[in-house]
């Protein structure tokens, strides 16, 4: 996301802070960050062009790793930085940090910063605080996360393009959230009426009382019915009783022709 070297230094930082004894991925894990072994472990898993000296850790330089790592983790939990007190930290542990301009990994050129010794502790201070500072400057903080999964306090750095990311590497906090919200929605599904019990269980009317004389609500009777074909109220039904009424008649006259013709047949006949 940003120049190979910051994005370099910035992933070290989130794993020196995710040494500390925790919650990673609902499971605990004690602190990994209590002997110069464990150090010089966490030292040789660097990217070699990080150049963190591993040649003179010792428990003085444990000690002060673990100092910087305590600050580093105070500073990445109020992100997204908006207050003083994170920035003064940060300048605490740029305080004797210079900076010079040298060939990046990528071939650029980038400020690279001049620690205070060549102790391991100052190389690691320099290089974190300069990362830091470079998403404090730049507005971008927000990158500095905490994982979303469910027990899991692990840090992250999201340095994708979109800031997409919301879970850490540890075993598998995205796998479980995709999960339960899978599960979450088929539990809201089952209990999501039908729609017959929908229309069944639908609320009253406000005026409870006007339910038995609202027109709309009430069943006409067989009287009423006849009432209103007799009696139409629109256009349709007018023009329908007139059809029915015409065509009786046509019927009517019908038959009385043909009662005629019988009558005359049987006069003749006689």
């Amino acid at each position: 996301m940003f120049d190979v070297d910051t994005d370099r230094t910035l992933v070290a930082a989130a794993d020196l802070v995710n040494t500390t004894a925790g919650l990673r991925s609902a499971t605990h894990s004690p602190d990994q960050l209590t002997t110069v072994a464990q150090l010089k472990e966490y030292l040789n898993q660097r990217d070699a062009e990080i150049r963190w000296p591993s040649s003179n850790a010792d428990r003085a330089q444990l000690s002060s790793v673990v100092e910087l790592r305590d600050k580093v983790r105070e500073i990445w939990g109020a992100a997204p930085i908006e207050t003083e007190a994170p920035v003064e930290l940060l300048n605490q542990l740029l305080r004797g940090v210079g900076l010079k301009v040298s060939r990046s990994s990528d071939g650029g050129h980038r400020a690279e910063p001049v620690p205070a010794s060549t102790d391991l502790a100052d190389v690691m201070t320099a290089s974190i605080a300069t990362a830091i500072q470079h998403l404090v400057v730049r507005d971008e903080t927000a990158r500095m996360r905490t994982c979303k999964g469910e027990s899991c306090d692990a840090i992250i750095i999201d340095l994708t393009r979109n800031r997409s990311r919301l879970f850490c590497d540890f075993g598998n906090c995205a796998n479980r959230a995709h999960v339960r919200a899978y599960r979450a929605r088929q539990a809201a599904h089952r209990k999501a009426p039908s729609p017959r019990q929908a229309t069944a269980t639908r609320p009253a009317h406000p005026a409870e009382a006007d339910l038995a004389t609202d027109p709309r609500l009430v069943k006409p009777s067989a009287a009423e019915k006849a009432a209103q074909i007799q009696e139409p109220t629109s256009q349709s039904a007018t023009a329908a009783k007139e059809f029915r009424e015409r065509m009786r008649d046509e019927l009517m006259e019908k038959r009385n022709k043909k009662s005629g013709k019988k009558s005359k047949k049987g006069k003749k006949k006689k």
